[in-house]
């Protein structure tokens, strides 16, 4: 059996407390195991191979795109069968102070993302297998779950989703729209109004996107959760069939722009999202939206996209950095630069950009221009070569 991690998570209304047990391969050997979690966060109890041992070497990191977290290092005379970790608080930042990261615990709704490290990452030994097991089933909802009647909880994932993106609804507070293609969840009046909406321009989306600008693929069913009223600022994100957002849009342009560009994602993603490599996943997925809107020949969503990033531009930084680290506003510059290209070179200049990255398989800025110039394109590679030094 492979190394495997359980996750029993409880909740209360403004914290939840968990159980992390984490069970290395057969194979694997090993007297120590580390990992980092949410510097909030207060482990109560360790026990390792059933008998309780003192929490061990802690170390204080600050990964990026999460919150300041410490790494727990545990050690044991004997090979590590099983190591369960109990802890409890909460990850539910500042949405005013803009530091949420997508992450709230209310009486109706409870997000916790991968962002806030509310759970075990970058464990020292690798996870083939994980679940997370919501207790206290019958009273949520939990999107991408599973309910299991008999034990009253919900299990998530093992299924190739993401699996700690836990996004739960308290039965008699979630609504649902949907369409078959696409499921939305909220909780917020207003946004029933949206959903009609956002179903329709989504089926133009993947209409355009699957099989026309990019290779058709099998794309799961889409479950939107909203978050307001609890969370109102904040973004979205995109995972394997699950989209969260505060809501579906101000208007129809935010609405299209928000769906479209999460949608993107599917083929526009895999170059490292921590360093300046980053402006490849942002900057592709953000000009399939306004190829979207040029073939629509529609110029008010491809001036609401382009008009603010042209603004604020000469003030941002270089997007590649000496150090590899990802700078300020690297998805603005990205679409900017590419924006030159269309101006210099025409749209299929830049649909040939796109599809490039989209069909790499080593996700990198290097890679690119490699593929575009074997692929006969080299005055696109050349041009890119030239923008990002």
């Amino acid at each position: 059996m492979d190394s495997a991690m359980h996750i029993d998570l409880a909740f209360a209304d403004e914290a939840f407390c968990a159980t992390a047990a984490i069970t290395p391969a057969e194979n694997v050997s090993t007297n120590n195991i580390s990992f980092l979690l949410n510097k909030d966060l207060l482990i109560s109890a360790v026990r390792c191979n059933g008998s309780l041992v003192d929490i061990g070497e802690i170390t204080e990191e600050q990964p990026i795109c999460r919150p300041p977290v410490y790494r727990y290092t545990f050690k044991s005379r004997d090979a590590i069968r099983r190591l369960e970790i109990a802890y409890a608080g909460t990850v539910c930042f500042s949405p005013e102070a803009g530091t949420c990261w997508h992450n709230t615990l209310t009486k109706d709704f409870k997000s916790l993302s991968w962002y806030s490290a509310w759970y075990p990452q970058e464990v020292s030994i690798p996870i083939s297998h994980d679940m997370v097991a919501v207790k206290e089933g019958k009273a949520y909802f939990v999107v991408k779950g599973d309910y299991d009647a008999k034990r009253d909880i919900w299990l998530y994932g093992g299924k190739g989703y993401d699996p700690f993106n836990i996004v739960a609804y308290r039965k008699e507070s979630v609504r649902m729209a949907s369409n078959g293609i696409m499921h939305i969840y909220y909780m917020d009046e207003g946004i029933e109004g949206q959903s009609q909406k956002c179903m329709e321009r989504y089926g133009e989306i993947i209409g355009f996107y699957n099989g026309g600008l990019f290779p058709k693929r099998e794309i799961p069913v889409l479950d939107i959760a909203c978050a307001s009223p609890a969370i109102i600022r904040g973004g979205g994100y995109q995972r394997a069939g699950l989209l969260w957002c505060t809501d579906l849009g101000k208007d129809d342009l935010w609405l299209t722009w928000q769906i479209a560009h999460e949608t993107a994602h599917n083929w526009c993603s895999g170059a490292q999202a921590d360093t300046w490599e980053d402006w490849l996943n942002e900057t592709t997925a953000e000009w399939a939206v306004l190829l979207f809107a040029l073939n629509r020949n529609d110029d008010v969503l491809f001036d609401f996209i382009m008009e603010p990033k042209l603004r604020k531009s000469a003030s941002l930084p270089a997007i590649r950095t000496p150090d590899g680290t990802r700078p300020e506003g690297v998805h603005d510059q990205g679409t900017v630069m590419i924006y030159q290209l269309y101006q210099t070179l025409g749209v299929e200049a830049v649909r040939l950009f796109v599809q490039a990255f989209a069909g790499l398989k080593q996700k990198d800025t290097a890679s690119l221009i490699e593929a575009l110039d074997v692929g006969g394109h080299g005055e696109i590679a050349r041009f890119i070569q030239e923008e990002i030094v």
